[in-house]
């Protein structure tokens, strides 16, 4: 009985194994180290156009795990063309637009590596600095050395998998420059890397332990699926972020106004019933509101956020604490100031006082009987006018909040919810006042009034706006920066507006 194994793997390793090859008519001939490195040559040419080789042996030895055996028969060596997809260059320009860099780190020889990576984007022309290594290379760097690197590396190759774990964890790193790290894999020897980044991405026909180790599992196996994550990724952080202003920006006028009032002369002026209404209007309604928001492509132009970047940005505090403050300004106003009390007030002259005493009007406006009266106790008409302007100016103000730039209805018709449910908390404020009663203690407002509402209201928007001109720069344009690494190691760093990135964006 004769028993051969055979052998596949990297031409390099397995040609310099074998001392003998099998010729086209299958006959064993001697394979010397001039067939080799001929063979070598050749392997290296093809190499450089980016296609894969594997060289196949056989030996009638035993296998050992660390390394192949000696002198084995070279049966020949496959090449491999593995086309890149149309969409792979168009992903990575998207990616580094995105500010993330993207390292291939793969098995193949690294001028294959070289090549491909080459094709699709990812190394630059001669003159870039990006970084290739291999494995061995990367083994005999330290963990301070390769940090540094980091920044320019393009490509790894002939990598194993304890390398993606490594790079992982080095990228993490502490400090300023640790990195948001993210990894795909679809092998079971890549599952310690993914568990291991901060965003793993799975393939869909990927090895199980593999999906079970990700986070992501890409279905279609496409890069641009990834793109669109990091997209949605961004959209879902802003819309946090917009949901948090927004609720901040409530709670600290109302908080204001409850602890201003007792030294203006005047309690909360909402009951118990109309707070509920001020809660469901400040959280749930307003989650449906910017829950819908639209994955604008203009999200990939901004540079990615650090680790440790806080939820609230300064220009975030800034929107809350002036908006805030004005709304429990323009509340205390109303609250106190004459003209406006004078705009809701009903009472009748005596000398139109009818001789009906049950006269529905009557009994409505009788009860108030002069300003300094509807100040401390509150008419039932000045009263529901408050509630309504209370809920009216936060909703105006979610306007502000939904974006940081000067046109307010920018891609508002990509986020229909937002329109219904703003819509609908002015259409419902109107209908719990107009019958709601006493339950929610409101009496009917007539359409003069609505109107003064409603202008007061609304100046909100123009004040913000002011707010952004002057304070924020993203308002006007928002500028992004682009890094690239000149010849002699210096960062240069180019700002473009929001204009020429839209004119840009594939």
């Amino acid at each position: 009985e004769y028993r051969i194994s055979i052998v596949r793997g990297a031409p390099e390793i397995i040609v310099q194994n074998c001392s003998e090859a099998m010729d086209e008519k299958g006959e064993v001939q001697d394979f010397d180290k001039y067939h080799k490195e001929r063979l070598q040559a050749r392997v290296n040419h093809l190499s450089s156009k980016g296609q894969r080789l594997v060289a196949i042996a056989v030996t009638s030895k035993e296998l050992n795990t660390k390394r192949p055996p000696d002198s084995m028969i070279l049966l020949g060596v496959m090449c491999l063309v593995d086309k890149t997809r149309p969409d792979s260059v168009r992903c990575i320009s998207q990616a580094r637009k995105a500010g993330v860099q993207v390292v291939m780190v793969t098995g193949d020889k690294i001028e294959t590596a070289s090549a491909v990576a080459r094709e699709i984007g990812i190394l630059g022309p001669s003159s870039d600095r990006s970084v290739v290594l291999t494995s061995q290379e990367m083994k005999n760097m330290t963990d301070k050395k390769l940090a540094s690197i980091i920044p320019r590396l393009s490509v790894v190759a002939r990598a194993l998998p304890s390398d993606k774990s490594r790079l992982i964890r080095v990228a993490q790193g502490t400090g300023e420059g640790a990195k948001v790290v993210g990894m795909t894999g679809d092998g079971i020897n890549d599952s310690a890397a993914l568990r291991l980044a901060d965003v793993s991405f799975a393939m869909g026909n990927g090895a199980e332990v593999a999906k079970e180790a990700s986070d992501i599992v890409i279905l279609d196996n496409r890069l641009s699926s990834i793109v669109k994550s990091i997209l949605y990724g961004r959209t879902i952080f802003k819309t946090i972020r917009k949901f948090v202003m927004f609720q901040s920006t409530i709670n600290l006028s109302s908080t204001l106004i409850v602890f201003i009032g007792p030294f203006m002369g005047f309690d909360f002026p909402l009951t118990l019933i109309q707070l509920l209404w001020v809660n469901l209007v400040m959280d749930t309604l307003a989650a449906l509101a910017f829950g819908g928001e639209a994955a604008d492509p203009a999200f990939l132009h901004e540079p990615p956020l650090a680790r440790n970047q806080a939820i609230i940005s300064p220009s975030m505090w800034r929107s809350i604490i002036s908006n805030g403050l004005y709304i429990a300004f323009c509340s205390v106003i109303f609250l106190t100031w004459d003209p406006v009390l004078a705009m809701f007030d009903r009472r009748i002259p005596a000398g139109d006082i009818p001789m009906d005493k049950n006269d529905l009007l009557f009994k409505e406006t009788a009860k108030i009987e002069d300003v300094g009266e509807l100040r401390v106790q509150g008419g039932p008409v000045f009263l529901t006018a408050f509630f309504s302007f209370f809920i009216f100016m936060c909703s105006f103000n979610a306007w502000n909040v939904r974006t940081p730039k000067l046109n307010l209805i920018e891609n508002v018709t990509k986020n229909m919810g937002f329109i219904i449910v703003i819509a609908s908390i002015f259409l419902l404020q109107i209908l719990f006042c107009q019958v709601g009663g006493t339950l929610l203690r409101t009496v009917p407002l007539t359409l003069r009034e609505w109107s003064c509402l409603t202008v007061i209201s609304s100046l909100v928007i123009p004040f913000d706006l002011l707010r952004k001109i002057l304070f924020e720069s993203e308002g006007l344009r928002v500028p992004y920066s682009r890094k690239r690494y000149t010849d002699d190691g210096r960062i240069d760093i180019k700002l473009e507006s929001t204009s020429e990135v839209d004119s840009k964006l594939d």
